[in-house]
């Protein structure tokens, strides 16, 4: 009887707590699925929020089914109790372009991003700056190089789209982040253990492709999808690592990171002349959440 009082009380005090000691949701977005886990007094939860989206859902990072979206994500929020929650969620990659950016001043401009919008480089990217929503990380440097800086850029267009969704879904949007400046900022640890002279390669495995991202010196020098299948992925990787050999003749070794369990074709290690290392990303679903914990961190 006191058990079923108790249990009774429980289920009553839970909306009101989570309303008092609101926590925040860290959330993945990709084309095909989204996952993602609560980060309660800076810790994370147990991954809770994991399912596929059916196809042409999103497509290249827009979402074309907003009112389903919507639905999607405020059921699982208010499945989980999670609908005070805020929210940190990362873009799909497909959304986002990256670019390095160098700074032509002496020092870096109070705010980067009105700065390089009234410079307006050439960046070539698919949109005009003018059309996009805008994000800058600062990179490592040496003394006496220019200051530089990662940029991650979307069509406002596709930003506002995802705003729309989250309306949709009732929820509690704190921030939109690129997935490549999370997973950039997961990986500066392994980054900075690394020898500048070395190509760092890190694949993440996907159902719908492998994705390629490439560093050197701690910057990000490349970016593809590779596909999925051992002979295709083969192929593609080392045609991609050749052309970068080529084009940068200072880079000696090559180190290849895993993001996320995959068997790698075999004899593809020896080809390359190393062994793939995974990187640890718990108690974290992936280094793209792991991202947006350290992003949160930071404020």
């Amino acid at each position: 009887m006191f058990s079923g009082l108790i249990d009774e009380l429980q289920d009553r005090l839970r909306p009101l707590r989570s309303q008092m000691f609101p926590s925040l949701v860290l959330l993945e977005l990709n084309d095909d699925a989204l996952q993602g886990q609560v980060l309660r007094r800076s810790q994370p939860e147990p991954v809770t929020l994991d399912v596929p989206l059916p196809p042409l859902t999103c497509r290249n990072g827009m979402p074309l089914e907003k009112e389903p979206l919507g639905d999607l994500i405020g059921d699982l929020l208010v499945r989980d109790n999670l609908l005070n929650s805020y929210l940190m969620v990362a873009l799909p990659p497909a959304a986002v372009h990256w670019r390095v950016v160098a700074w032509p001043f002496d020092e870096m401009p109070e705010d980067p991003v009105d700065a390089l919008r009234q410079v307006d480089p050439d960046l070539h990217l698919p949109f005009s700056l003018e059309e996009a929503t805008l994000d800058l990380q600062p990179l490592p440097g040496r003394a006496g190089e220019p200051a530089r800086m990662l940029l991650a850029a979307a069509p406002t267009l596709l930003v506002d789209s995802w705003v729309d969704v989250f309306n949709l879904a009732g929820a509690q949007l704190e921030r939109l982040a690129p997935a490549q400046a999370c997973q950039y900022l997961a990986l500066l640890p392994v980054l900075a253990e690394a020898g500048d002279d070395e190509l760092i390669v890190v694949l993440d495995p996907r159902e719908a492709g492998c994705r390629l991202m490439v560093l050197r010196a701690g910057l990000p020098v490349f970016e593809r999808v590779l596909p999925i299948g051992d002979e295709p992925l083969r192929l593609e990787l080392e045609r991609c690592l050749a052309f970068l050999q080529r084009r940068d003749r200072q880079a000696r070794g090559l180190k290849l990171l895993l993001a996320a369990p995959y068997q790698l074709p075999a004899g593809l290690e020896d080809d390359l002349g190393t062994t793939a290392e995974l990187i640890a990303s718990e108690p974290y679903g992936s280094l793209v959440l792991k991202g947006l914990a350290v992003q949160e961190a930071k404020r």
